[in-house]
């Protein structure tokens, strides 16, 4: 049963998904696994029936954290999701005769709306990093970045130095979601500290960095082509990303991750006029519905300036 979660696994990032969604459906999965060998004694996906499959899904609604904690609906249908594509791609390429996931269909209801700073506050957030340092200035740029673009966590990790003209302001993003490329334009603020990073604290890194005892780590035998080097001299990981941007968040007690500045980037350029086709394209969204949240965004500020102003009658 491992052997067919590995190849599906090997798909999804074959098809370009990202690092996130890849890990979800392993936990996923591999949970499946367990609760059909514990409860069924079930080794083979063929041996797999409907009634399975909704014992794992009551087997879900039942589940209680250490903390006694339900799972959310949200987690659940997440979870849902990920056992019927995996069925559907079993399916497609011939492993199985019947798909018992075919009735295992997503509950449809409203998700909550994207986590969004306000302009003041991720100014104070990318301003948080040490400027005086070759860390401080690479994780200022990776921050003015992120803002300016509103590019995928993934999209940022896996970016090499030739994808970046800082001269032109732009910035070209190979393989995103859907293995789709596209261009995307660079602010002057963003510009500015990429010439930074690359000129004065990316030379730095790419050296390898020191123990704190004083003692030389080994630098890279090949040099690099990531454009986000850490202290090693090699290319920043995806979740040393994430645990840098939490880390300033939570200095400046502010909640934010590497997701939020996509959110925000489209929502305040959506609140300073730009078309909402516009922001289609920067966030390399293949279908408008995606962008269509940050108009609900919009309309949340719109009915919190009316009530303002309501209360402010009476």
């Amino acid at each position: 049963m491992n052997r067919a979660v590995t190849a599906y696994l090997a798909y999804l990032e074959a098809r370009g998904f990202s690092i996130s969604s890849r890990e979800s459906s392993s936990y996923a999965l591999e949970w499946l696994i367990i609760f059909l060998h514990e409860r069924h004694a079930v080794a083979d996906w063929r041996a797999i029936t409907q009634a399975h499959l909704d014992g794992f899904m009551r087997h879900l609604r039942e589940h209680r954290t250490r903390q006694g904690k339900g799972l959310k609906e949200a987690t659940i249908n997440r979870l849902r999701c990920v056992v019927r594509s995996f069925f559907r791609w079993q399916m497609r390429r011939g492993r199985l005769i019947h798909n018992p996931a075919e009735r295992l269909t997503p509950k449809q209801f409203e998700y909550p709306l994207p986590h969004v700073l306000n302009e003041s506050d991720i100014t104070r957030l990318i301003e948080m990093p040490d400027i005086e340092t070759a860390i401080g200035v690479r994780d200022r740029a990776l921050m003015e970045m992120l803002y300016a673009t509103g590019i995928r966590h993934a999209e940022a990790h896996r970016l090499d130095l030739y994808d970046v003209d800082a001269t032109a302001r732009r910035l070209t993003i190979r393989e995103g979601k859907g293995k789709r490329d596209r261009i995307v334009p660079l602010t002057g603020n963003a510009a500015h500290w990429l010439t930074k990073y690359l000129s004065q604290a990316r030379p730095e890194l790419s050296g390898g960095g020191r123990h704190r005892k004083g003692t030389r780590r080994p630098a890279p035998q090949l040099a690099s082509p990531a454009l986000w080097l850490a202290r090693t001299g090699h290319r920043l990981s995806y979740a040393m990303i994430e645990q840098r941007i939490k880390g300033y968040a939570a200095e400046a007690n502010l909640k934010a991750c590497v997701h939020t500045f996509r959110h925000c980037c489209a929502s305040h350029l959506l609140r300073h006029g730009a078309s909402i086709r516009h922001i289609q394209k920067l966030l390399g969204h293949s279908n408008l519905r995606a962008t269509e949240i940050y108009l609900h965004l919009d309309m949340e500020d719109l009915k919190r300036a009316v009530s303002v102003l309501e209360s402010a009658r009476r």
